[in-house]
């Protein structure tokens, strides 16, 4: 019998985990770009009153930084429960 190959089943997982990953980057770096635009942007370009610029941008922003340290958790992070090995 041949152990070395994955079953379908985990090789579609891994690849599922690998896109997700690059997708919520991506989604990270979106949440943060879109937080700086707002924040840095001129009367004309976004038309709100400044108050309402900086709580939006800061909260884009604030959202960018949360979804990084759950993508980097869920997908960076080595498990701890096979270091005892």
């Amino acid at each position: 019998m041949n152990y070395s190959r994955r079953p379908t089943r985990d090789r579609q997982q891994s690849t599922y985990g690998s896109i997700m990953k690059y997708v919520s980057l991506l989604m990270v770096l979106l949440y943060f770009g879109f937080g700086l635009y707002v924040l840095l942007s001129n009367p004309q370009q976004i038309p709100f009153p400044k108050e309402y610029k900086y709580i939006l941008g800061g909260l884009l922003l604030f959202y960018g930084i949360i979804r990084f340290v759950r993508a980097y958790q869920q997908y960076f992070k080595k498990s701890r429960r096979y270091d005892e090995d």
